[in-house]
C-alpha cells in the first residue's frame, strides 16, 4: 500500500472504530484508510449536501473564525483569495467578503471552476481530511498561491496521545487523511512553504517560499 501523501510503501495496517482500516505511513506520519473505503462521487456528494452550514449559524462562524483570525495579521484589503474546497455554502469566503477582503470560493462537486489568477491566500477549513489525493491537492494549490501567499489549513489532527479504536473523526465515511503535527512539516519542506503557525490541534498556517 501506497501513502496517499508521500508515495511510500507501507504494510503498517490496524483496524480503528467500527473495524475502518487505516494505514499508517512512518515517512511523513500521515493515518490515511484502504482505498476500498472510498464513497462513489454521488454518494460523497449526498453527504455534503445534508451539511447544513450557514452564515447565519453562530457556533458555525466561530468555528471558522479559529482559522479566520490567526490568519488576519498575514492579510491585506487588496489581497484575494480562496475558499477551497467550501461545500455547497461557502460561508468563509461570504464573511470574509462581507469583511472587506476579496474572496472567491471552489469545491470539485459545487462550484468547479477555479480562478484564473494566482491568489494571495487560499483557506481549506475541514477539507484536507477529504483528499483522496492529498499530494495532487497540494499541488494544485501550491500552483495557485502567489509567492509569500498564505495557506490555512483546518483539520483535526492525531497524535500519540490519540486512541484511533475510539476517534470519531474517522468514523466520518468522507474522512480518508489524517495528519500528525509532523506531517505538516513533511509538506513544508516538500512543497516549500514555511510554517507560520500552529494551535497545536487543528489549525495551521503555511507560507508559500519564493523558489516556486
Amino acid at each position: 500500500m501506497n501513502c496517499r501523501l508521500c508515495g511510500s510503501e507501507t504494510n503498517k495496517s490496524f483496524a480503528a472504530i467500527d473495524g475502518i482500516t487505516l494505514y499508517k505511513c512512518d515517512n511523513c506520519l500521515l493515518i490515511f484508510k484502504a482505498y476500498d473505503l472510498e464513497l462513489k462521487p454521488d454518494s460523497e456528494k449526498n453527504r455534503y449536501l445534508q451539511h447544513n452550514n450557514s452564515e447565519e449559524d453562530q457556533a458555525y462562524l466561530r468555528h471558522l473564525n479559529k482559522a479566520i483570525q490567526p490568519t488576519l495579521p498575514f492579510l491585506s484589503s487588496d489581497m484575494e483569495g480562496l475558499d477551497f474546497g467550501c461545500g455547497p455554502n461557502p460561508v468563509l469566503a461570504k464573511v470574509l467578503t462581507k469583511s472587506g477582503y476579496a474572496c472567491s470560493f471552489y469545491d470539485p462537486f459545487f462550484f468547479p471552476d477555479l480562478p484564473d489568477e494566482r491568489q494571495d491566500f487560499v483557506f481549506a477549513t475541514e477539507t484536507f481530511e477529504h483528499f483522496s489525493n492529498p499530494a495532487k491537492e497540494l499541488q494544485l494549490i501550491t500552483a495557485l498561491l502567489r509567492p509569500h501567499g498564505t495557506l490555512t489549513i483546518m483539520t483535526n489532527r492525531w497524535d500519540e496521545n490519540t486512541d484511533l479504536g475510539k476517534w470519531w473523526y474517522v468514523r466520518d465515511p468522507t474522512h480518508l487523511v489524517f495528519y500528525h503535527k509532523e506531517t505538516f512539516r513533511f509538506i513544508s519542506e516538500k512543497y516549500d512553504y514555511s510554517l507560520e503557525y500552529d494551535d497545536g490541534s487543528k489549525i495551521v498556517i503555511l507560507r508559500k517560499l519564493v523558489c516556486r
